[in-house]
């Protein structure tokens, strides 16, 4: 008994057996089983028409059978963990095993009229040794289940169900039915009517995705697994919204231990831009693919939000040559890092550079030589520069005409500017910058000689996820327990994921036609207090009961409702559904010395006065809620 005792305090210890024991233990297996076998059949008088010694004939079955073990790595997993898999593999070793020996046997008898063992013998040994190895693995399991029990006792476990009959989601119900699982699965849900009341390892399936938020509430489930786009678009969007509303969370069909060395069944959680936003874009125009292979590609910021995700996403296209450019030490640093881990074969140069330093700027695109820039460099944040104006006026104007006169200087095919939609009829210093940016890169494309460099401007909102998102905002303010500050109840902004952003920025860049503007289609604006909302319910809490919501008021240069296209303005569709072309009846009312003329002595300008000149220059440009 205190042996006993002491192994089972051993296997706690060890947690995981290692792979060296587990296959001594099944060579041990099948050795004792060839032995007792001859032993048993020798006891019982039986006859062997073969003379070959049986230490020879132990050793042939005992190589056989580790070339197959070591061959299907059956010892590799975790026996406590093991799975149908594993008793396939299992099978495999031991069925390959037998037709070896059986092969080996007829050979030896063919060829030297000489067997080297009893076929009917043979037989027997496979037969228990396929369910000792079997067997092993079950025992183990029990063991540390019963350990498991014995030391944490029953867990409280929240219910679950999965959307979604598939492979990926089916290898779920093991470890989510485990003893260590936080959760107990409920059922499936799926849109195939020949499943609806079938069962799949013990765990029905209903077939009808307009009762599942019925079904839900009916069983107080507060947790499902849902595989994005097995729904249609409407119903996935309805079926989350319900969540949300009742408090019911949203998985990936995925544990966060992949390894199975963690104590609970973890779920990874999808990220707010997942769950609440349209699905992912992906670029198979080979138009677009052959327009950035091969070619040497400029990104501007291109360590920060947008300008990194661009990165990113041009990187798989194979430039000959990436060039990442930033003023940011850190932010350039963390994206070197992240290419020299995930995208080591990219040809990526990183400079440390100002756009708005001309003399800095210059060597870059002399070395390099350019063919394609995306400038993505810009000073965004609005309250930040309505105080802190010389900087917008600075950056976003004069680091733009600086890009843009080298660009043109060093003879490049193509400049993308990422522009926002705050320069649509703007009620700010950031977007009024970026819209006197946009008429600089108009006059710029308009005023070539021979118009070699295609010039193009793509305006969208607010990205999430994004350096200053208010997302991130919403995030620390919950985890603080509250409040969440919203500026006003009735303000509302247009969203867009970063990697759905820059996919378009991509694909309009490839489109080729200069001196237009593109627009992206947002969807519909999103109300700022219903993110709050949401974001407080994803996070199991109540709005207005456990976490407030306050309005703090319009901040200065804040608008309630951002434009995408100005009231003048006409679209021209193109071959991308969610692109279009700003036709505006006046593309750019000044020119590049007319802008340089009025903003050249910014530096020593008053706030009245640059205020003053900016009007004059955008005259669309109505200051709101400005500070005295």
């Amino acid at each position: 008994m205190k042996k006993i005792k002491f192994l089972l305090e051993l296997l706690k210890q060890i947690q995981i057996l290692p792979s060296w024991f587990i296959l001594l233990i099944d060579i041990s297996l099948v050795s004792i089983i060839t032995i007792g076998s001859y032993l048993f059949f020798k006891e019982l008088g039986v006859h062997f028409s073969t003379d070959t010694n049986p230490s020879i004939r132990f050793v042939i079955i005992i190589i056989v059978f580790i070339i197959y073990f070591l061959l299907f790595k059956t010892y590799k997993g975790i026996v406590r963990y093991s799975t149908f898999k594993d008793i396939i593999k299992i099978f495999k070793v031991v069925l390959l095993s037998f037709i070896t020996i059986i092969l080996l046997n007829e050979s030896s008898r063919l060829l030297y009229h000489k067997s080297l063992f009893e076929n009917y013998i043979i037989l027997n040994g496979i037969f228990f040794v396929f369910f000792s190895l079997i067997g092993f693995r079950i025992s183990v399991k029990f063991i540390f289940h019963i350990l498991f029990k014995k030391e944490h006792g029953v867990l409280e476990k929240e219910s679950i169900a999965i959307v979604g009959v598939n492979s990926i989601n089916i290898t779920l119900i093991e470890p989510l039915n485990s003893i260590s699982s936080l959760y107990y699965l409920i059922c499936f849900f799926d849109t195939n009517k020949s499943l609806n009341g079938k069962k799949i390892s013990g765990i029905p399936v209903y077939a009808n995705e307009k009762s599942i938020i019925s079904y839900l509430k009916l069983k107080k489930i507060k947790n499902i697994i849902l595989t994005k786009n097995y729904l249609d678009e409407d119903n996935e969007k309805k079926l989350i919204e319900d969540c949300i509303k009742n408090g019911i969370k949203v998985f990936k069909p995925e544990l966060l231990k992949k390894d199975h060395s963690s104590s609970n069944s973890n779920l990874k959680e999808y990220k707010l831009e997942e769950l609440l936003f349209r699905s992912k874009i992906d670029i198979d125009n080979p138009k677009v693919i052959d327009e950035y292979a091969n070619k040497v590609i400029l990104v501007t910021g291109g360590a920060g939000s947008i300008g990194s995700e661009l990165c990113k996403q041009i990187a798989i296209f194979t430039p000959k040559k990436l060039i990442v450019l930033d003023q940011g030490e850190t932010a350039l640093h963390d994206i070197q890092l992240y290419f020299r881990k995930n995208l080591p074969n990219c040809n990526a140069k990183f400079e440390l550079v100002d756009v708005t330093q001309y003399n800095e700027l210059a060597p870059i695109f002399e070395k390099f030589q350019p063919e394609i820039i995306f400038h993505a460099a810009a000073y965004k944040h609005v309250p930040v520069l309505e105080k802190n104006y010389k900087q917008a006026i600075k950056v976003n104007v004069f680091g733009t005409k600086n890009c843009l006169e080298l660009a043109k200087l060093y003879n490049a095919k193509k400049f993308i500017f990422v522009s926002t939609d705050k320069a649509v009829n703007p009620t700010n210093i950031m977007g009024a910058s970026k819209r006197i940016a946009e008429m600089i890169a108009q006059d710029i494309y308009h005023t070539q000689e021979s118009s070699s460099m295609e010039v193009m401007i793509t305006r969208f909102g607010n990205v999430l996820g994004s350096n200053g998102s208010v997302v991130h905002l919403f995030k620390d303010q919950i985890a603080q327990g509250g409040p969440i500050t919203v500026t006003h109840p009735e303000v509302n902004r247009f969203f867009m994921t970063i990697p759905e952003a820059c996919k378009l920025v991509i694909e309009a860049g490839a489109m080729g036609t200069g001196g237009h503007i593109y627009v992206f289609d947002m969807g519909k604006s999103i109300k700022i207090v219903d993110l709050a909302e949401k974001m407080i319910r994803l996070a199991g809490k109540i709005p207005y009961k456990d976490i407030t919501i306050e309005y703090t008021g319009l901040r200065p240069g804040e608008k309630l409702y951002e434009e995408v296209l100005t009231e003048c303005s006409e679209t021209l569709p193109t071959y991308h559904p969610k692109i279009v072309i700003a036709k505006e009846k006046s593309p750019y009312r000044f020119s590049l010395d007319e802008i340089n003329k009025n903003l050249q002595d910014f530096h020593s300008m008053s706030r009245k006065e640059t205020v003053f000149t900016i009007k004059k220059l955008v005259p669309e440009y109505q200051p709101e809620n400005m500070e005295n």
